[in-house]
């Protein structure tokens, strides 16, 4: 997902003879907001830089985990965290959706999921 966003460094240049004028703030604080051609950049050290992409992806993960959770869920498993470990490797394995992972794990492995008849249910309720 950050290679999507094309965030991964692929060009690198050397700055030489460069004049820089401070508008506000020190230099030594990091990062740099630089305005150049009426454009703003963000100048950051590569370990600012990788911290950031690694909280990004940490962030995605726990979202794509919400998100598999959420799903998970509105189809009444037995285990969530079984349900959760076979729809992950259906994920990496066919490069599926968690849409079209969970319905094929459903399909797939039905006694992994609790088998409510809507009939009986209502029943039970009256």
């Amino acid at each position: 997902m950050v290679n999507e966003l094309n965030l991964d460094p692929r060009t690198h240049v050397k700055v030489k003879n460069i004049d820089v004028e401070l508008l506000a703030g020190d230099l030594k604080e990091k990062p740099w907001l630089i305005e150049s051609d009426g454009k703003n950049y963000v100048l950051l050290e590569e370990e600012q830089y990788d911290k950031i992409i690694e909280l990004l992806k940490e962030l995605l993960e726990q979202n794509l985990e919400l998100k598999m959770e959420q799903r998970i869920l509105n189809e009444m498993p037995v285990d969530v965290e079984d349900v959760k470990a076979v729809v992950k490797k259906e994920i990496e394995d066919e490069n599926l959706s968690i849409e079209e992972a969970i319905n094929k794990v459903k399909n797939n492995y039905p006694n992994l999921f609790h088998k409510i008849e809507f009939e009986n249910f209502l029943k039970e309720l009256f």
